[in-house]
């Protein structure tokens, strides 16, 4: 048996992805790798095709959309009892995948662990890299906790039967569904609510090579605003009313807070868009029906 296994879920960037499962297969550690491939051709199996040889190595072809559902589809087919989940634009250090599931076992009362994820050089005047660093190790107790944010979901290791006792990831959340982000999120404050804890490390580290314009990062800001919202509502639509915290933090701190500044100097205020973007998640969030053991949004009728 693998001592964890690495999902990596793809659509449509067969280069990115050969650079990713290169770096994950790097060394000789007894590790497995799942690509799950949403993508419309053939391009990216034909790109993976020389590590079909390898293995550790499987390839699982996916009919559906959806991040979450892919997610869901290489736990299910997974053989370790760590699942370490990364990008397919990122490149991991040799023994990532080792040293990310050691690091989670260290913790027995975490559930999900997350490293940090830097961005690759880039033209800073031309856009951006999303990326999470920290420089001291945390451990969130309770969703409270969450207020200092939470890493990503590229640099992010779990335990697989609390992902498969949670009924796995939400698959409303993610890119490719409904919501199309914070599948991290969601996991992460429905692995709090059942009473484990979450780890995070600044001692290991990958990198991400996911350049954005800025204008780019305006329709995606408004996205991860939108699946925030859900994500913060549907706590609430369950009953865990403590959990009001998190929408109560990162309304006026992070969504108020620079219109008000850029009204008080005179300037065009910023980030409408997101502000928005957050009420309607918020809002449909607290329409959907929730599955009260998993936390996972019901299906519509």
């Amino acid at each position: 048996m693998p001592i964890a296994t690495a999902i990596v879920c793809t659509k449509d960037r067969p280069i990115p992805i050969v650079e990713a499962v290169r770096s994950l297969l790097a060394g000789d550690d007894p590790i497995e790798l799942i690509v799950v491939d949403q993508s419309e051709g053939s391009a990216t199996e034909d790109a993976l095709a020389p590590w079909k040889t390898e293995p550790r190595f499987r390839y699982l072809r996916s009919t559906k959309r959806g991040k979450g559902i892919a997610l869901n589809e290489g736990i299910r087919a997974a053989l370790g009892p760590i699942i370490v989940c990364t990008d397919d634009d990122c490149a991991v250090p040799l023994h990532w995948v080792r040293d990310m599931a050691r690091a989670l076992e260290s913790h027995p009362t975490a559930a999900i662990l997350f490293c940090n994820v830097t961005a690759i050089a880039h033209d800073d005047n031309a856009g951006y890299v999303p990326n999470y660093e920290r420089t001291k190790s945390r451990m969130l107790r309770s969703v409270a906790a969450l207020r200092e944010g939470l890493g990503l979901g590229a640099g992010m290791a779990l335990r697989r039967d609390v992902a498969l006792a949670l009924g796995g990831f939400d698959e409303s959340f993610g890119p490719g569904a409904r919501f199309p982000s914070a599948d991290e999120w969601d996991i992460s404050i429905r692995a709090l609510l059942s009473g484990w804890h979450i780890y995070e490390t600044p001692e290991i580290a990958i990198v991400h090579d996911g350049f954005r314009t800025f204008e780019q990062g305006k329709a995606h800001a408004v996205r991860d605003w939108v699946a925030l919202g859900a994500v913060c509502a549907k706590p609430l639509r369950a009953g865990h009313l403590g959990a009001i915290v998190i929408p109560v933090w990162l309304l006026p701190t992070r969504l108020l807070l620079p219109p008000i500044v850029d009204l008080l100097r005179l300037r065009k205020p910023r980030g409408l868009a997101r502000i928005v973007g957050f009420f309607r998640g918020f809002a449909e969030g607290l329409a959907t029906g929730v599955d009260p053991e998993t936390l996972r949004f019901l299906p519509p009728s």
